[in-house]
């Protein structure tokens, strides 16, 4: 491109890289005053009369193979470029990253036609942006797409991780504040941020994510910022090589609302119980990453439901039940967040077994949250109580079992949970020798929660018991007084008696 189709800035600055000043600093320092743009009226008016004319802008990028240093930039294709009018077009010219490539406040002239074909020239902060997964250049000043000013650019499709989620809600996010200028870090994206099963809950979760803004923006240089678009997207779930269709969109408006919030520790009455949980989709062989946190709403009409599954883990589902106004006016009143369960994460085992809740919404406070514990402990002694007669054999009732807790105080309690993990060493040392994700671990999973949750023993979990109590090597240094008490506390907890002879709490 000829030096007479450059803007000013750039040609101060290839004269001074003559003389043998660097390019991006000359540039720098050549840039115009935010105030007194010195942009190249003819510069301006030619490129204004090839977006009228096309809507579209000629792009040339000049590579800098240098530039990329870093191992982000070499791995995932994140590329930086300063954008340069010209008559006929726009050059970008790659930089080494967002920070001191131009001075702040410099403005670059885009011209842009709007919807009555009238052309308007915005001035937006040079800087551009791409990567091998946003591969189109955009400009990170309001995310404006490089070779259609005015517009958004386009995405790369993702794949469809099941057949049972056909419907992708994605949204295009702008950070409030300017990379490079205001901050470093996120540029404009579009984002996946969740999968449905059916079009109306698609719809509406699209819909949710653009109405409201999640907190004030503090953008310095103004214009909008957030989630400015949704989109949802229909994919085929017999061929992943058939391109999805565009079957809805929602724009956000500027002067949306921020979302109401349920003010802090205040408790909602009608929280309803929680049910079991939905089962995870079927994923598609060699899906790596599953969007495996659901967000499971209730209405009066339908009870507990899911209605999507979110990308990114529990955070992105916590951000949607704020946004569905759960809690404050929204057409879901509650809901919660469950999430893989992986119960020997403590020993770095992350074995999914099942599923668990993670959050509540509206969040619980305390006087809530200690009253559904308090319930949780009156049920387990229920529970307790309700086993122990059963597995007496008829010496205990109901009613006579839980005056034996009541009277046995904490001590007995203990005893009796000595007894529950001597069951529980045998479950879970045949539950770790399985093969993960195996029918025999859920198996035995299913028996560790119905023991631990409920106090319930099958029969086969006693002969497990008995086989591992005798055979287990590691139970080979207790003293003889020690695994005496030990099969006395498993002997009350399988078959209370009459006889409470070496039980603690019920004799002196």
């Amino acid at each position: 491109m000829s030096p007479k189709h450059q803007s000013t800035a750039a040609r101060k600055a290839r004269a001074a890289a003559r003389t043998g000043a660097k390019y991006t600093e000359a540039l720098r320092s050549a840039s115009p005053d935010p105030a007194h743009p010195d942009w190249d009226d003819l510069v301006v008016s030619a490129l204004s009369g090839v977006v009228a004319r096309r809507g579209v802008v000629p792009v040339k990028v000049i590579w800098d193979e240098g530039a990329r240093h870093s191992m982000v930039q070499r791995d995932n294709g994140v590329r930086w470029g300063v954008a340069e009018p010209a008559t006929d077009g726009v050059v970008i010219r790659e930089v080494r990253g967002d920070v001191g490539v131009v001075a702040k406040g410099t403005r670059a002239p885009v011209p842009h036609r709007l919807d009555d074909g009238q052309v308007e020239v915005a001035a937006l902060w040079p800087l551009v942006w791409c990567s091998n997964a946003q591969p189109f250049w955009r400009y990170v000043h309001n995310g404006w797409s490089v070779d259609r000013p005015g517009a958004l650019p386009a995405a790369l499709d993702p794949v469809c991780p099941s057949p049972e989620l056909p419907y992708e809600v994605r949204t295009y996010y702008v950070p409030d504040g300017i990379v490079g200028e205001d901050h470093t870090g996120g540029a404009p994206s579009w984002w996946t941020r969740a999968w449905c099963d059916s079009l109306d809950k698609a719809v509406l979760l699209a819909d949710t994510l653009v109405a409201h803004r999640l907190s004030t923006p503090s953008r310095p240089a103004g214009g909008d910022c957030g989630d400015l678009r949704a989109e949802v997207w229909k994919h085929s779930t017999i061929d992943l090589g058939t391109l999805p269709a565009h079957v809805h969109q929602t724009d956000a408006h500027p002067d949306r609302p921020v979302v109401p919030r349920v003010p802090f520790d205040t408790w909602l009455p009608g929280r309803p119980a929680s049910t079991e949980p939905t089962p995870e989709p079927a994923w598609f062989k060699g899906e790596k990453h599953p969007p495996t946190y659901d967000l499971r709403v209730w209405s009066e009409r339908d009870g507990w439901e899911t209605l999507a599954w979110f990308v990114g883990g529990r955070s992105p589902a916590g951000i949607a039940a704020t946004l569905l106004r759960v809690g404050t006016g929204g057409p879901y009143a509650w809901a919660e967040t469950w999430g893989p369960r992986y119960p020997d994460a403590w020993r770095e085992d992350f074995t999914q077994e099942g599923r668990a809740i993670m959050d509540r919404h509206p969040d619980e406070p305390y006087a809530e949250s200690s009253a559904r514990h308090g319930q949780q402990r009156s049920q387990e002694t229920a529970d307790l109580a309700a086993a122990l007669a059963a597995r007496s054999g008829g010496a205990l009732t109901t009613e006579q079992a839980t005056a034996r807790i009541e009277a046995g105080g904490q001590e007995y309690r203990d005893f009796l949970r000595v007894g529950q993990i001597c069951i529980t060493d045998a479950l879970n040392e045949k539950r770790l020798a399985a093969e993960a994700g195996s029918e025999e671990r859920m198996r035995l999973r299913g028996a560790l929660d119905a023991l631990e949750n409920h106090h319930q023993v099958a029969d086969w979990v006693n002969e497990l018991t008995a086989t591992h109590m005798a055979t287990n090597p590691r139970d080979r240094h207790y003293t003889a007084g020690a695994m005496l008490w030990r099969r006395r506390a498993l002997q009350e907890y399988l078959s209370p008696g009459q006889d409470v002879t070496g039980v603690p709490g019920l004799t002196s």
